[in-house]
């Protein structure tokens, strides 16, 4: 299925012509679709049985996001149309871990719920159920699997004919967002969000439409579609530097499992070394942002079970800030580990190469890293952090421009904050001056009985 990104969507009517012969109205059951105004308008949408074979798989589904885009990356782009191609996402849709469960119930209860198609029949919401009735019919030859009950959008010549914001919005609603039907990944629900948004359809208009978030008032929303588009959009960016740096743009597919990792990463270095305290507070020169940035794209690499260990490098993530503050001549060695040949194109033979040619040597700078940030640490006594403390506190560190530039209403927070650094400055002068004194009785009283 094609789309018009200003217009309505393309109708094949042909297809369109075989989905109205084909369509046979379940008497007595309609449902309530968020589908435009159709809620508040009152309308309930006739649920229709139709052949599965009737009902296509669509490209632009969110769930198979990741392997349509890795296949557009490798140069195998998809049209959705010829068999070959409605086979071949039917092997990604095969994939999904919840598969088992759904094709239980359905073998039990049979479809609760209706599936959603465009009037060409292809599936906008309900595709693991066509996928699985299929399987059940092939397993079982029983009639009742022959069918997919549907609901059908409006088609040609029908005022209400869906935009690729209508079939956006209702994707988002069924899949996406909080009550949906079925969780997309991680990384799926952020190509879903990044395409509506690269296609108009604006993440706050989607979110407005989500229960977790209709209600909120202005400050609050704003806030949690700041977070949300971080969360998403931002990790992202950070997913899609990596893939360049490595030279395999575009293949999600390979990096998948890692999306929770990337997104510690995003948040806890990568998306802050735009921020000059951040910079300051870990001691890292201009120049060297692009060689963190490299450096962590090393560590991202590692596979070895026993270097990563369960968490799949988000432990390694929260270490780096530390690392970089202790050890930062160590840990830019990351850095300078080459790539691996260009003639290897392909992704995962491209991550094999790096991890037979260079991982043992990442490996062996990480252990060091870790040991020397540990041994730091332990040599920090009370003096040592009290200088660090000290120089964070200096005029020029907090730099006199930005306080002159300070809103009025931060600086009641300001004083306040101030005044707690007093106390708590008076508070530790206490505790060294009880220490020294205790010290000095105790000396005095051990000479006075050794006399």
């Amino acid at each position: 299925m094609s789309i018009l990104i200003d217009a309505k969507i393309e109708i094949k009517t042909n297809l369109e012509e075989t989905i109205q012969s084909e369509a046979e109205p379940i008497k007595g059951k309609k449902l309530r679709l968020r589908y435009r105004s159709w809620i508040e308008d009152g309308h309930a949408a006739q649920v229709f049985r139709i052949p599965y074979g009737c009902c296509r798989y669509r490209l632009e589904n969110g769930r198979i996001s990741i392997d349509i885009t890795s296949d557009k990356a490798s140069e195998s782009p998809l049209t959705g149309d010829t068999l070959e191609d409605q086979e071949k996402i039917a092997s990604y849709l095969k994939k999904d871990k919840k598969n088992k469960v759904l094709k239980n119930l359905l073998k039990k209860d049979g479809q609760r719920d209706p599936a959603i198609i465009t009037a060409d029949g292809f599936l906008i919401n309900g595709n693991r159920r066509r996928l699985l009735i299929e399987e059940l019919y092939n397993e079982t030859l029983e009639d009742r699997f022959k069918t997919l009950e549907v609901i059908i959008l409006p088609g040609t010549g029908d005022p209400n004919r869906p935009t690729i914001e209508d079939i956006a919005m209702l994707e988002y609603r069924e899949q996406v967002e909080s009550d949906g039907k079925s969780d997309y990944s991680g990384m799926a629900k952020a190509l879903t969000i990044r395409n509506n948004v690269n296609n108009g359809v604006p993440l706050r208009k989607m979110m407005r439409g989500d229960p977790k978030y209709s209600n909120l008032a202005e400050k609050p929303f704003e806030k949690e579609a700041k977070d949300l588009e971080k969360d998403t959009i931002g990790v992202l960016s950070v997913v899609d530097d990596y893939l360049k740096a490595n030279k395999i743009e575009g293949n999600y597919r390979i990096v998948e499992t890692r999306w929770d990792s990337f997104k510690e990463l995003s948040q806890r270095v990568l998306l802050r070394l735009k921020d000059e305290n951040y910079l300051q507070t870990h001691y890292i020169e201009e120049d060297e942002v692009a060689e963190i940035a490299q450096a962590c794209w090393a560590i991202m690499k590692i596979k070895n079970p026993k270097i990563i260990n369960r968490d799949k490098h988000t432990g390694f993530v929260r270490q780096i800030n530390k690392w970089i503050k202790k050890s930062k001549k160590d840990f830019l060695e990351l850095a300078d580990i080459p790539d691996v040949d260009e003639h290897i194109t392909n992704p995962a033979e491209r991550e094999y190469a790096w991890e037979i040619e260079h991982a043992e040597k990442a490996e062996a700078i990480i252990k060091r890293v870790d040991a020397l940030t540990k041994k730091s640490e332990e040599q920090e006594g009370p003096i040592k952090k009290l200088e660090q403390i000290l120089r964070m506190l200096d005029h020029d560190y907090l730099e006199e421009d930005k306080i002159k530039n300070m809103k009025l209403s931060e600086l009641d927070d300001a004083i306040r904050i101030t005044n707690n650094i007093q106390t708590a400055n008076k508070d530790l002068q206490k505790i060294f001056f009880d220490k020294k004194q205790n010290s000095s009785k105790e000396a005095l009283k051990k000479k006075w009985e050794n006399r």
